[in-house]
């Protein structure tokens, strides 16, 4: 079972920094998730919101600021906003890319067709078909998954991760059974839950029999 570490190690760093990737690693995770956006001077940069008023100094869109104005901003403890290039650089474990906003997908599509080693690595999400779609044109061999943010029923979760051509099923934890997970499988889908922030639901995902898990304190996971 794949562990992944939402935005990082959210529980306990700066959310989507190289400390809070970095801390992820370090508690044992097999993954780490991270959320992209572009910059007004279209670098590919990591951050979850559109703007940078709730997780950084600063304040104003991430499409509005250059990379030089989001790289002055402390993201946390002295972090800055992090560029994908940097975090590909810095961590070596497979990566869960959402895709926030639409004009990443040709920058992110090109790097994954330049670096088959990081694409191998790299599990392309999102809560949008568009987008996921659309990652898939530019780069036929990316490896997607739908994320589903209420889970809906497996049925349906079938067809719309279908629809959008992804192979795996990102759901959340209280929506799952055991039988909906074996459904889901049985249609050749890989599947996550979300969230995971203790053990108790550790194992309880894992009696669900799903492929990974998410997590925001792989700190607590990991005794």
């Amino acid at each position: 079972m794949i562990i992944t570490g939402h935005r990082g190690a959210l529980g306990t760093e700066p959310e989507n920094t190289l400390r809070s990737f970095r801390r992820a690693v370090a508690d044992g995770c097999d993954e780490i998730e991270l959320d992209l956006r572009v910059s007004a001077d279209g670098e590919l940069v990591i951050m979850h919101d559109a703007t940078v008023d709730r997780t950084t100094s600063g304040s104003g869109e991430v499409a509005a600021l250059t990379l030089a104005e989001l790289r002055s901003l402390d993201a946390g403890l002295g972090e800055q906003v992090p560029t994908w290039s940097e975090m590909v650089a810095a961590i070596d474990v497979r990566i869960q890319a959402e895709v926030k906003a639409e004009a990443a997908v040709p920058l992110l599509a090109q790097s994954l067709k330049s670096n088959p080693s990081l694409a191998a690595r790299t599990l392309v999400t999102s809560f949008h078909p568009e987008i996921l779609l659309a990652i898939r044109e530019a780069f036929p061999d990316v490896t997607t998954g739908h994320i589903f943010g209420r889970t809906s029923p497996m049925a349906e979760v079938v067809v719309r991760t279908r629809e959008a051509e992804a192979g795996w099923a990102l759901c959340g934890i209280a929506g799952l059974t055991a039988a909906g997970v074996a459904e889901l499988k049985a249609a050749g889908l890989n599947v996550t839950a979300w969230p995971v922030p203790d053990t108790e639901s550790l194992a309880q995902a894992a009696a669900l029999g799903v492929d990974g898990i998410t997590t925001d304190n792989p700190h607590l996971l990991h005794p």
